[in-house]
């Protein structure tokens, strides 16, 4: 990083100044990103790679997903079994948002919540 955008990180005090850290922000994103892809390349051929506190490779994630009505019999199942199935299962946000509910339906059956994120999106 150069010695400008080390003294904006200390005082931002300015829109320009803002503009000027958010500016390279961006700029080490991109090369951060360059430079992933380029280790990635590398693991793809020789493997991992290790330092001193990491290991740089690929990890497994693992989710299921269900039709409909599978859905439903494994809700079905784990009623059977004694539990509630709605402490197992939940509603994602797309769901709720194909439901076309607004809040008031939804206040009446659930809890809303609300997390802030600092993030940059294009424009």
């Amino acid at each position: 990083m150069s010695s400008s955008a080390l003294k904006l990180v200390e005082h931002v005090d300015t829109p320009e100044k803002a503009v000027q850290l958010a500016n390279e922000i961006e700029r080490l994103e991109a090369v951060l990103k360059s430079m992933k892809a380029q280790l990635k390349a590398y693991v793809d051929t020789h493997g991992p790679v290790e330092t001193l506190d990491t290991v740089w490779d690929y990890t497994i994630s693992v989710s299921w997903s269900f039709e409909p009505d599978s859905l439903k019999d494994l809700a079905q199942i784990i009623a059977v079994e004694g539990e509630n199935p709605w402490r197992h299962l939940s509603l994602s946000a797309t769901s709720i948002k194909k439901l076309g509910w607004d809040e008031n339906i939804l206040t009446r059956y659930g809890k809303k919540r609300e997390t802030k994120r600092f993030v940059s999106r294009k424009k």
